[in-house]
């Protein structure tokens, strides 16, 4: 995964469930959003599952499916291990490797999971043949990722100096992901948008979760720069909500293929 030249997806790995934070309630419709397009059951993939934050609540909920995590960082494994282990959750495999080599068998799942990663692929038709092969006959395959137009309303991406445009080159176009997979012999079920919010005590609030970095992109600053365009981030904040109370919306989209 080449994509990730700039970015050390150890520093990612630090409290990556917090960096991720989505409420309870609004996990729960995700999940029933997810069953809504047909059950999640057999054999179960996350490619790039990072610290098990889907997989994990997924293995919980579904006792009877066989899942499997795959990572090509060994501190996402080591998190998603200690959240399995946690939870005690004996329907859950975790292995280390490259999405381009998947290291499964031909025809081996019924349900691949792929969330907030197509970005991160040196070459994203050679992880969709690679889909394809370790995908069982009419299989389905969900992508999670974020539209250009979501981008450009996601508050820290928006109001953070230079990010949206970055964050536009490296995600690609919801357009350019459906062509990808109808090329590689899937076809489309569904697009769904959704969208999870949480509110925040103050601007302040914002301000030091995005000091932490919780999205991949800013490490693709400087030190110095990031530093420079939090402040201007912080500014506009005020500027445009003065102080008090403040809801954080982050929209996604769900894209439900299946192995034609």
């Amino acid at each position: 995964m080449s994509n990730v030249q700039s970015i050390d997806l150890n520093e990612l790995a630090v409290d990556y469930d917090d960096k991720r934070h989505m409420a309870p309630q609004d996990f729960e419709r995700l999940i029933d959003c997810i069953r809504h397009y047909g059950e999640v059951e057999g054999g179960v993939l996350e490619i790039c599952c990072g610290s098990g934050y889907y997989l994990a609540p997924l293995a919980q909920r579904l006792p009877k499916a066989s899942f499997y995590g795959m990572d090509i960082t060994d501190a996402m494994l080591a998190s998603a291990k200690e959240k399995l282990d946690r939870q005690a959750l004996t329907n859950c495999s975790l292995a280390k490797g490259n999405a381009h080599y998947l290291p499964f068998a031909r025809d081996a799942f019924d349900f691949v999971l792929m969330s907030q990663v197509v970005h991160y692929f040196e070459s994203l038709p050679m992880v969709i043949a690679e889909v394809h092969r370790v995908a069982k006959p009419k299989a389905r395959v969900l992508v999670i990722t974020s539209s250009h137009l979501q981008l450009k309303s996601q508050l820290d991406i928006a109001l953070f100096p230079g990010l949206v445009r970055r964050d536009m080159a490296r995600i690609p176009s919801i357009e350019k992901i459906r062509h990808l997979f109808e090329s590689g012999s899937f076809e489309i079920m569904a697009a769904v948008e959704f969208a999870s919010a949480f509110k925040l005590s103050s601007i302040e609030a914002l301000v030091e979760r995005v000091a932490e970095k919780p999205w991949s992109s800013y490490q693709l600053f400087s030190e110095g720069e990031f530093i420079r365009r939090l402040k201007v981030f912080k500014r506009k904040l005020y500027e445009r909500f003065g102080r008090g109370e403040i809801t954080y919306l982050f929209p996604q989209t769900l894209m439900f293929f299946q192995k034609t």
